[in-house]
């Protein structure tokens, strides 16, 4: 069965130094891998932006995304420490979606 992997970019926000982006980026990954179970990957880099940031979510399949997506959104835990990340935020998420790996 074909792994999925949910994409997501993300820059600091402009006059935001790496350290507060790295350590905003830091709790946000703790966070998600709390919430998902799913493992996380992230690499950092120049992708279009100076301090950009790309979050890599492996899922074993389309139905593992979905209940790694499902528990997310039904944590409340989650959704609090979102509501406070936004209150003074450090890194925005620019763009995301999903890749299914392919063996050609």
């Amino acid at each position: 069965m074909p792994q999925v992997w949910e994409v997501w970019k993300l820059d600091a926000y402009e006059k935001t130094t790496d350290a507060d982006a790295r350590a905003r980026l830091k709790e946000f990954v703790k966070d998600l891998r709390a919430a998902s179970g799913a493992e996380v990957k992230v690499m950092s880099g120049w992708y279009g932006e100076d301090n950009a940031y790309v979050i890599l979510v492996q899922h074993e399949s389309h139905e593992a995304f979905g209940k790694a997506a499902a528990k997310v959104f039904a944590d409340k835990n989650w959704e609090a420490q979102t509501a406070e990340r936004q209150k003074n935020p450090k890194i925005m998420f620019k763009s995301g979606g999903t890749w299914v790996q392919e063996d050609i």
